[in-house]
């Protein structure tokens, strides 16, 4: 990984860099999150021993590292009402599209889901989407909905350009064969931006209904109290 300007606890900022790339959900060996990393594998296994140790990690049965339990620990307070706003705002909106719902926010070059919810009825032909699920920000219509919301680049995407003055983004079959995707973007607090989507099987929802839904959801979460956004 490149190295970060400024002052750093160095350590710390190693063991951040094991925890970013495990947190995707894939079990890794210490030797392949040595060459991640670019770390020498001594220094990894040190790191990991001591995150196991704090339960921040887990080891499996066949030696790999996946992320541990202890991490609820430290983010239920963080995310526990801001999952449940979430949780009940994303429901009206599946149930009104009735297609999944599903909020994330920018990180590096990839956007990560946050938070999914699937419509309580007419579930036949419901993409499954799960939480903290990862994608690139150039592809599918969460990323590029959220480079909307930021200045314009002139390496841009056109559907960037295009979703600043219709308000969402359509993409199809970029992340997901055979799924469109519709999504807004969220101005959080402090500046920040994430988005707000639905995703389904082309063909099977009126896609106008759907892009105003997103829309007016994207919308009210802009308004919502600033300390929801405190992420």
């Amino acid at each position: 990984m490149e190295a970060k300007a400024g002052v750093r606890a160095q350590t710390l900022d190693r063991a951040l860099d094991v925890l970013d790339i495990l947190a995707d959900g894939r079990a890794r060996s210490s030797q392949e999150l040595a060459a991640a990393t670019g770390l020498h594998r001594s220094i990894v296994y040190r790191i990991l021993r001591t995150l196991e140790d704090r339960e921040l990690v887990r080891r499996t049965g066949e030696g790999r590292y996946t992320m541990g339990l202890g991490l609820l620990v430290l983010t239920r307070s963080l995310l526990g009402e801001t999952q449940a706003q979430l949780h009940d705002v994303l429901g009206e909106l599946a149930n009104t599209v009735c297609a999944t719902a599903f909020f994330a926010v920018p990180r590096g070059d990839q956007v990560v889901t946050l938070v999914t919810v699937e419509p309580d009825r007419d579930r036949m032909g419901v993409a499954a989407y799960r939480p903290w699920a990862r994608a690139p920000l150039d592809r599918g219509a969460c990323g590029l909905a959220i480079q909307s919301a930021r200045p314009a680049r002139p390496d841009e995407r056109p559907e960037v350009g295009w979703a600043r003055q219709t308000g969402y983004v359509r993409t199809v079959g970029e992340l997901h064969a055979g799924l469109t995707e519709l999504a807004a973007p969220v101005r959080l607090a402090e500046g920040t931006i994430g988005c707000v989507a639905v995703v389904f099987v082309g063909g099977d929802i009126g896609e106008d209904k759907a892009a105003d839904a997103v829309r007016r959801t994207a919308r009210r979460l802009t308004q919502a109290p600033e300390e929801v956004w405190e992420l």
